[in-house]
């Protein structure tokens, strides 16, 4: 048998023996619901924080509407948002869930300028149905709809959770790692999800190539057990 083919067959062993590891994380966030019959075409789960993402995208108007799921410390501020220029907090148009008694929540809307929250105000994404509520796993739940900039397929986005009390947002943790690497790229088309340090969620394209030699050392160094299949022609 030719080493082509051969190798084919040990790249195909290999698709079986290591079955999508996403495949669970995916239905995850998919069998989430939300109140007023809100319904999302794609959802994410995210790789910090316990959060996940929910979103339709029509690229035609290029509106966005999301669903941000997060679980806060005890009584405090989940928040979710785009950065235009960066993957950083600097600069992020963010929309923050705030407790205002009772259980429930709100959400406001803070152009983030360096690493001081400042007030809140107007974001430079225009944005319209904008709710917030606690939802019954203990996660805060945004919604919102955003009007993006015409031919947007990927975007900049953080998330975030820290504490609030006597009616002020807190600082989130500056130590722990989840909170240091909740951002990331995300393809409003396609789904795939990029977070800092390596971390991914539902999707990760990579368009990759090797050469045959390259192909030789791959399969050497695959982390799965191999069942040889063998053709008699």
């Amino acid at each position: 048998m030719s080493f082509p083919r051969l190798l084919v067959l040990f790249l195909l062993a290999a698709a079986v023996a290591a079955p999508p590891r996403r495949a669970a994380a995916a239905a995850a966030c998919a069998a989430e619901r939300f109140s007023g019959n809100r319904a999302f075409a794609t959802c994410v789960d995210l790789p910090h924080l316990s959060a996940s993402l929910h979103w339709t995208y029509d690229t035609a108007a290029s509106s966005l509407s999301v669903a941000f799921l997060a679980a806060p410390p005890s009584g405090g501020w989940v928040a979710w948002g785009l950065n235009p220029t960066a993957e950083s907090m600097s600069g992020t148009q963010a929309l923050i869930a705030v407790p205002k008694g009772g259980g429930a929540y709100e959400v406001q809307k803070y152009g983030i300028s360096g690493y001081s929250l400042g007030s809140p105000g107007p974001l430079s994404y225009p944005t319209s149905d904008l709710a917030a509520e606690l939802g019954g796993d203990g996660r805060v739940r945004i919604f919102g709809t955003l009007k993006l900039q015409n031919g947007t397929g990927e975007v900049n986005q953080v998330w975030q959770v820290g504490p609030f009390s006597g009616g002020a947002i807190g600082t989130h943790s500056t130590t722990n790692a989840d909170n240091l690497n909740s951002k990331g790229k995300l393809n409003l088309l396609t789904g795939a999800s990029t977070a800092a340090s390596g971390g991914s969620s539902v999707l990760r394209k990579r368009n990759v190539s090797y050469s045959i030699s390259g192909l030789k050392d791959l399969i050497l160094h695959l982390p799965v057990r191999i069942e040889c299949l063998v053709l008699v022609s």
